[in-house]
């Protein structure tokens, strides 16, 4: 029996519908692809930023350590400055380190 041309023509609907429809899959795995491509590199920085963020803290309390190392040794600086063994020894040491400068 052969085809009308309705028959014809609802069959080259049905293949176009269907070619469509593949063509429409096709995309939408290849969107989901790339989200997921998406989300692992969101992921990935994401870890890097909380590495940099760790990295970051530790830095700032090696700053705030050594800071106060400095301010405790400073202290004892002054201290041994203003004692007396340091005042009889700077001015026991003044003619020497005068005449050192005077041959320079």
């Amino acid at each position: 029996m052969p085809n009308s041309p309705e028959e014809m023509r609802l069959r080259d609907v049905a293949i176009g519908l269907r070619a469509e429809l593949v063509e429409a899959n096709h995309q939408r795995e290849k969107t989901e692809l790339l989200n997921a491509h998406l989300r692992n590199e969101i992921q990935d920085l994401n870890d890097r930023l909380r590495m940099a963020e760790n990295a970051l803290r530790a830095s700032q309390q090696l700053a705030e350590k050594v800071l106060h190392d400095i301010s405790l040794r400073d202290a004892e600086i002054t201290a041994i400055r203003r004692s007396r063994t340091w005042r009889i020894g700077s001015l026991v040491l003044a003619p020497v380190r005068w005449v050192k400068r005077g041959k320079s």
